[in-house]
């Protein structure tokens, strides 16, 4: 199931609190900054600095997410098309408490590095890259899973959000065509 909030219902935001809130990442447009905690190692920060030069795929996920659970092999896939000095998996978890995301790794294994929302849906990050369309401009919908894909240059090539049918594999193939090479670990 997908989980899909209404920020500004479920929070009573005011227009204005509304506008406040982070802006989402757009295709075509700069990655937002953001800095979140490595998940195994809670005192190192994760920024958009930690990938400069090459493509990077955030993962937005959660163990109770069954549609981010589905999305496993095509990480791993991704992961054996593209090595990770042209493409970096930075896998977002969205679990509450923490150790319910480090119990899940220790038993699956998922390519890439790891990080941790500590903000949850509704904090800044999920503010700036788990947002989904809604059919009403006043309401704010957030939802797992959530691909975005950044370009070696800083700028968003592509999002899958959770309502989309667009595959991980050829969104990669339509950005790093041409170029397969052996995975390597992150």
């Amino acid at each position: 199931m997908v989980l899909v909030l209404s920020a500004a219902s479920l929070l009573a935001l005011s227009p204005l609190e509304a506008r406040a809130q982070p802006e989402p990442a757009e295709v075509g447009e700069p990655v937002p900054g953001f800095q979140i905690e490595a998940l195994r190692d809670s005192g190192r920060a994760v920024t958009p600095s930690s990938f400069e030069g090459r493509y990077v795929l955030m993962n937005l996920w959660a163990s109770w997410c069954a549609p981010c659970i589905k999305k496993i092999p095509d990480l791993q896939e991704a992961r054996q098309r593209y090595s990770s000095e042209r493409l970096a998996i930075l896998n977002v978890s969205f679990d509450r408490p923490k150790s319910e995301a480090m119990a899940f790794l220790e038993e699956r294994k998922m390519p890439g590095s790891h990080a941790y929302a500590s903000g949850g849906l509704m904090g800044e990050f999920g503010g700036k890259f788990a947002r989904m369309p809604s059919e009403s401009a006043s309401t704010e919908v957030r939802g797992l899973p959530n691909l975005t894909l950044v370009g070696p240059e800083g700028t968003v090539t592509g999002i899958i959000a959770a309502e989309d049918s667009t595959g991980l594999l050829e969104m990669l193939s339509a950005h790093l065509s041409g170029r397969r090479s052996s995975g390597q670990s992150e």
